[in-house]
């Protein structure tokens, strides 16, 4: 165990208040009513001559949209496998999709919470680093408060943990920050995990395997308006900067709305 004067990993970086789930969940409120279709697995597009045809279950029972515009905002993967295309998309947009891999679902994360921050008494950041396992790095994710204090960490890609129990799993994380913080770690109030490789809704089975590399930027490919501006790409994994993180997110939907607003004019 080497113990070094180095700022946390995740040092600068800011958090939400109530988790990120509150952005979308703030968006959210802010639409009218009726507006988000909650329990809707869009399942297909079809270009139609003046719009798009949106395919869904809802609730187990089929459904159809039609809109002058459809956005996009799956990871690209997950649109090429669990969305029909008609026509099909260009040969050089699938293979972008296919090769773009998407942020974290390999990923398996732990969260350990305590009554406090006891880590901080000993002016502890909280980040740590590790080639033992199962964690391979861990964060303080307490809330500015102070209290109570969270850990979190990500589960190394193919650790054979990962198919292991819960109760397997959860005693070998406290085991390993009693290592890293000390007998203070033996005692958390709770542990949560959650393996995105498992969450169909993130993840498809050629995301399980760590990327080779991380890329910087989304392909031009997915930025660029298909069926006549009417099928636009958003999302993180097409983002121009920050690829894959919130930041990204954002300068996506931005990108996403100029394309609406540019194609809903040249068609008026």
């Amino acid at each position: 165990m080497h113990r070094l004067p180095h700022p946390s990993g995740s040092a600068g970086y800011l958090r939400f208040s109530g988790g990120a789930a509150a952005l979308a969940q703030g968006v959210a409120a802010a639409l009218p009513a009726g507006t988000v279709q909650l329990n809707t697995n869009a399942t297909g597009l079809r270009q139609l001559p003046d719009g798009v045809e949106v395919t869904t279950e809802e609730n187990g029972q089929p459904r159809t949209y039609r809109a002058d515009a459809v956005v996009v905002a799956l990871p690209p993967r997950l649109a090429a496998h669990s969305l029909r295309f008609e026509p099909a998309l260009p040969a050089a947009v699938q293979a972008a999709q296919q090769q773009m891999p998407t942020w974290m679902s390999h990923s398996m994360k732990s969260l350990v919470t305590y009554e406090t921050p006891f880590w901080r008494g000993q002016g502890w950041s909280g980040f740590a680093v590790s080639q033992q396992g199962p964690l391979t790095e861990m964060h303080d994710a307490s809330p500015p408060e102070g209290g109570p204090g969270v850990l979190f960490g990500f589960f190394a890609g193919p650790h054979p943990l990962r198919s292991a129990s819960l109760a397997v799993r959860e005693a070998a994380v406290v085991a390993q920050l009693v290592r890293v913080f000390g007998p203070a770690a033996a005692h958390p109030l709770a542990y949560q995990e959650l393996d995105w490789t498992r969450e169909p809704y993130t993840s498809t089975p050629a995301d399980e395997a760590p990327p080779l590399s991380v890329p910087l930027q989304g392909p031009p490919e997915l930025r660029a308006p298909l069926w006549q501006a009417r099928l636009i790409w958003a999302g993180a994994e097409t983002a121009s900067s920050e690829w894959g993180r919130l930041d990204g997110a954002v300068e996506a939907g931005e990108r996403a709305a100029t394309q609406v607003l540019a194609g809903a004019g040249s068609k008026a």
